[in-house]
């Protein structure tokens, strides 16, 4: 693995964390629903043990790292704030189910369920990426563990 990723990260997370319960824009349920889970989801990787993290995220910390950041070192809760870390979040999900067939956190993997779901209309940004976690993703994954 490359230099620690997770343990210089997890205050950051949690202040922002903090910052979107207080200033976020909920409109209806399924709004809320998603916001609840970005917010467990956010508490989770604020918390749990970093070098596990580094591990389970290994390849969207590669990928997706600067899209992360600029999220939460930045006061913004706007809806495409909330369709990055739905795509970072997902995209996490999919890689521990293709390097571990299981998805850790519950969270995540009822976010991983609602957006494989067919009752709910996602952004197009949310759903090309979803394509792009589903379909190219796990080759990706796989070819960068047999790089190892």
């Amino acid at each position: 693995m490359h230099e620690p990723y997770f343990k210089n990260i997890q205050k950051d997370i949690l202040s922002f964390k903090e910052y979107l319960e207080k200033h976020n824009m909920t409109i209806d349920k399924t709004n809320k629903m998603f916001l609840d889970l970005i917010l467990d989801i956010l508490e989770y990787f604020g918390t749990e043990n970093p070098d596990k993290l580094d591990e389970l995220c290994e390849y969207n910390i590669l990928t997706m790292r600067k899209e992360f950041e600029n999220v939460i070192y930045k006061t913004s809760v706007s809806e495409k704030v909330e369709a990055i870390l739905l795509t970072f979040f997902l995209r996490i999900a999919k890689e521990m189910d293709v390097k571990y067939k299981k998805i850790e956190n519950e969270s995540l993997s009822k976010l991983y369920s609602l957006i494989n779901s067919k009752d709910y209309k996602l952004p197009s940004y949310i759903k090309s990426q979803k394509v792009f976690a589903l379909d190219a993703m796990p080759e990706n994954i796989r070819r960068m563990l047999s790089l190892k």
